[in-house]
């Protein structure tokens, strides 16, 4: 895989909106903050060990929209959408722009990611959460 398709999705409008917000600080070894939340640098998943790892695939799509599908015990699919935003060993994070919300998800439980070609995006929010027992509601 080349360079090019590496970045096609760093490139991405929803990536470049994020990075040219007044609230965004870079620092030079690669970690950011945003509003209130800092990050490491991005990892390097090319080596001969995690190369082909979903860490690696997951890594090479950054600034691309997923609905990734987490398995929950033994057969609950929680499903999660939003921006491929940062890749680490042990997690994933996902920005949901329209709610300016990161969601760090375990990268462990990861079943199926669903990439979607630019401007697409499902028909159902997935990151709205359920009201069990209705607690909450007036």
């Amino acid at each position: 895989m080349n360079g090019n398709h590496r970045e096609c999705g760093r490139n991405s409008a929803a990536m470049h909106r994020l990075h040219g917000r007044a609230d965004y600080m870079a620092e030079a070894d690669g970690a950011a903050a945003l509003d209130n939340f800092e990050h490491l640098p991005q990892e390097d998943f090319s080596t001969e060990e995690m190369r082909g790892s979903m860490q690696s695939i997951l890594s090479q799509n950054i600034g691309n929209f997923v609905v990734i599908e987490f398995l929950i015990g033994v057969g609950e699919i929680v499903r999660k959408q939003g921006m491929l935003y940062l890749v680490g060993r042990s997690f994933v994070t996902l920005y949901d722009e329209p709610v300016n919300n990161f969601i760090v998800c375990d990268i462990f439980s990861v079943k199926f990611v669903y990439f979607y070609m630019p401007n697409e995006r499902p028909r159902v929010n997935y990151n709205i959460l359920p009201n069990p027992g209705g607690y909450g509601r007036r």
